[in-house]
C-alpha cells in the first residue's frame, strides 16, 4: 500500500519536473534547472510551482524585450535606409553644383568656342592648330586693290627752301615736271554749314497784270523738322552710329564737339522722337510683307527699358527677332511669354493653318503653344550644347559618353550638308543663309536619293541609341536628364529629314540678334518706351536693308526726304520703299 503511494508521488514529481524542464528549455535554462532538480531531491511541489511562475514571467519579459528590440531594429534599419538615400541625394546635388559651378566658370573664364578636339577629350595635349585664316606668311601676295572709285587729288612736294642750287654758281634749279612717289588714302571728316538761299525773280516785262507779284522768290524746300538745326544727312549719320554701329550717344556728342559741332544729347533725343512714327510705319510695312513668307526663324534676348510700368516689377523687356528669307523683324515687348509669337503668326486656338509654315526655334516654352499651328522645328545646336555642358567638371567616363553623342550629331550635320549640296537649286537666285531653295529635278536623281536614305538610316540609329540608354534603370541622373529632353523634342528635331528646306539649327536668328547684344553691352538699353520702339524699328529697317545690299545712308536720306515732301508723314504707298524694292534716285528708278 505505502509502496504504491510512494511510486505515485514520485511519478507526479517526475512529470512536473519534465514539464518544467520542457518549458524552461524554451527559455534556455535547461542545464541550470537540471542541476537544481538533480541536487535538491526534497524540492516540493510548491517550490516547483513558484519556479515555474518566475520562469513564465521571465519568459514574458524576454519576449517583450525581443519584440521591442525587433521594432527598434526595424526603425533603425528604416532610418539607415533614409540616411543612405539622403547621402546619395546630397552627393548628387553636390555633383550637380560642382558641374554648374564648372559651367559658370567656363562661361566666365573659359574659351568662348564650343569646339573640343579629340585630344582634349582624351586628356592629351591639344592638337596642333590648323592653318589659320588669311594669307599665310611667305606665300605670294596678290597686290593692292586699285580702288578706281576714289577721286584723286594731287599734292606736289617741293624741296626745302627755294629748291636746290648749283654748287658752282649758286643759281637755283628751275622746276621741270614731277616724279611719282606714292599714293595714300585720306579720310577727312569735317563739318560745315549749308546756307540755303532762295532765288528771287523780278518782272522783266512791262505787262500791267502779269498774274504774279513783280518780285517772286523760289519756294523753300520742304523740311522734315520745323526750324531743324541738322540736315537729313546729319540726322541719318547719327542714326547709323547709334543703331547700326551701336555707338553710345555721348560718344557721338563728344566726337562732333571735337569737330566744332556742339549738339546736346537732348537735341538728339528730341529729333529722334519726332522720327518714331516715320520709321515705325516703314517697319510695319516690312513686317506685313514678311508675314507672307513660309519659312521663319525666331529667337529673343533681354533688353532693358528704364521706365516704370504699372504691373511690371523690373526694367527687363525682351527683344524678339523673326528671320525670313526676305526680312528680319524685331519686336520689343515687356514679356517673354507667348503673346508675341501668337500675335505675329495670327494664332487661333482650336484651329489649324491652311498651309503650315515652319518655324525654327530653341526649346523655350513660349514657342510650344504654336506646335499645332505651325511646323515647329527645334534646334540641334542646343541639343549639342547640352552634351557640351555635360562634359563640364565631369569624370572621364562622362566626358567620353558626351563626346560620343557630339560625334553623332556632327555626323548628322555632315550627311545633311551632303544631301543639300546634291539637291539645292543652282540655277535660281540663292536665298540668304541659312535658307535654301531645293530643285525637284535634282532631288529625283539617284545620288540625292541615296544621300536621303543614308541620312534616314543614321537618324533611326540615333533614336535607337537614346531609347536603349533610357531603358537602363541604372542610367545616371545627369545623362537621363539630357536624353529625356532629347526624347521630348525628338519630333521637332527630325523635321529636317522629310523637309530639307528646314535648317538643322537656329543659328541664323541668333546671329541676327547679336548686334542688339552689342548695343546692350555698350549703352545698357533704352531710357524710354519710344526710344525702344525706335530701336526695334531701326533694326528692322537696317538689318533688312543689309540683307539686300542697300546703301543705307542713301536709303534713309531718300526716305526721310520723301516724308518731308509728304508733309512730315510717311508716304501713302510704302511698297516702293521696302528694302528689296528700293532703287536709289541717282539711278532714275524707284522712288
Amino acid at each position: 500500500m505505502f509502496g504504491g503511494v510512494v511510486d505515485e508521488e514520485a511519478g507526479r514529481r517526475e512529470l512536473l519536473r519534465r514539464r518544467v524542464i520542457g518549458r524552461c528549455i524554451l527559455c534556455g535554462t535547461q542545464n541550470a534547472l537540471l542541476a537544481r532538480v538533480a541536487g535538491v531531491t526534497e524540492v516540493t511541489e510548491l517550490n516547483l510551482a513558484e519556479e515555474c511562475t518566475r520562469l513564465w514571467d521571465e519568459n514574458a519579459r524576454l519576449r517583450q524585450e525581443n519584440i521591442t528590440l525587433r521594432q527598434q531594429a526595424h526603425s533603425y534599419r528604416e532610418l539607415h535606409r533614409r540616411a543612405v538615400g539622403r547621402v546619395q541625394q546630397l552627393e548628387a546635388e553636390n555633383q550637380a553644383l560642382k558641374e554648374k559651378n564648372g559651367e559658370l566658370n567656363r562661361r566666365l573664364f573659359g574659351r568662348k568656342s564650343e569646339k573640343f578636339t579629340a585630344q582634349q577629350v582624351a586628356g592629351k595635349e591639344e592638337a596642333p592648330a590648323a592653318r589659320g585664316r588669311g594669307q599665310a606668311q611667305g606665300s605670294r601676295g596678290h597686290g593692292r586693290k586699285a580702288r578706281p572709285g576714289l577721286p584723286e587729288q594731287e599734292q606736289v612736294v617741293k624741296g626745302p627752301g627755294e629748291g636746290p642750287r648749283c654748287g658752282q654758281c649758286g643759281l637755283p634749279y628751275r622746276a621741270d615736271g614731277t616724279a611719282a612717289s606714292h599714293k595714300e588714302i585720306v579720310v577727312e571728316v569735317k563739318a560745315h554749314k549749308r546756307v540755303i538761299r532762295r532765288q528771287c525773280y523780278e518782272q522783266a516785262c512791262s505787262c500791267r497784270e502779269p498774274g504774279l507779284p513783280k518780285r517772286v522768290a523760289a519756294p523753300a524746300p520742304p523740311r522734315l523738322i520745323p526750324r531743324g538745326l541738322l540736315s537729313l544727312e546729319s540726322i541719318v549719320e547719327g542714326l547709323l552710329r547709334k543703331f547700326d554701329l551701336w555707338i553710345p550717344l555721348q560718344r557721338t556728342v563728344r566726337e562732333w564737339r571735337e569737330l566744332g559741332v556742339d549738339i546736346s544729347p537732348g537735341t538728339w533725343c528730341g529729333i529722334w522722337q519726332l522720327l518714331v512714327p516715320l520709321f515705325v510705319a516703314l517697319a510695319e510695312a516690312i513686317r506685313a510683307a514678311a508675314q507672307q513668307e513660309r519659312q521663319f526663324l525666331m529667337d529673343e534676348t533681354r533688353w532693358e527699358v528704364f521706365v516704370i510700368v504699372e504691373g511690371k516689377g523690373s526694367h527687363r523687356w525682351w527683344l524678339w527677332v523673326i528671320v525670313t528669307p526676305k526680312a528680319k523683324i524685331y519686336i520689343l515687348a515687356p514679356s517673354r511669354g507667348a503673346e508675341v509669337p501668337k500675335e505675329f503668326f495670327d494664332y487661333q486656338p482650336g484651329s489649324c493653318a491652311v498651309e503650315r509654315p515652319f518655324l525654327m526655334v530653341d526649346r523655350w516654352p513660349s514657342y510650344k503653344v504654336l506646335i499645332d499651328w505651325l511646323i515647329l522645328a527645334f534646334c540641334w545646336s542646343h541639343v549639342r550644347r547640352d552634351f557640351l555642358e555635360g562634359q563640364t567638371a565631369a569624370k572621364e567616363e562622362q566626358i567620353q559618353w558626351a563626346q560620343g553623342w557630339i560625334d553623332r550629331i556632327a555626323e548628322l550635320y555632315q550627311l545633311n550638308g551632303k544631301r543639300l549640296e546634291l539637291g539645292r537649286d543652282v540655277q535660281g537666285t540663292p536665298l540668304p543663309a541659312p535658307f535654301i531653295r531645293m530643285d525637284p529635278a535634282r532631288m529625283a536623281q539617284p545620288a540625292y536619293l541615296q544621300a536621303q536614305r543614308q541620312l534616314e538610316a543614321t537618324v533611326s540609329a540615333f533614336k535607337q541609341q537614346w531609347e536603349h540608354e533610357l531603358a537602363d534603370p541604372k542610367l545616371p541622373i545627369r545623362r537621363r536628364k539630357i536624353l529625356a529632353s532629347l526624347q521630348e523634342h525628338w519630333q521637332g528635331l527630325t523635321y529636317f529629314v522629310p523637309y530639307p528646306e528646314i535648317p538643322m539649327d537656329n543659328n541664323g536668328s541668333e546671329r541676327a540678334i547679336r548686334s542688339a547684344v552689342i548695343g546692350r553691352n555698350n549703352f545698357y538699353g533704352s531710357g524710354s518706351i519710344w526710344s525702344g520702339q525706335l530701336m526695334a524699328a531701326m533694326m528692322t529697317i537696317l538689318q533688312t536693308g543689309r540683307m539686300h545690299g542697300v546703301d543705307l545712308r542713301a536709303y534713309l536720306v531718300d526716305y526721310l526726304q520723301a516724308c518731308a515732301e509728304n508733309g512730315r508723314e510717311p508716304p501713302k504707298d510704302l511698297e516702293p520703299w521696302l528694302p528689296w524694292k528700293y532703287r536709289g534716285r541717282q539711278r532714275g528708278q524707284g522712288p
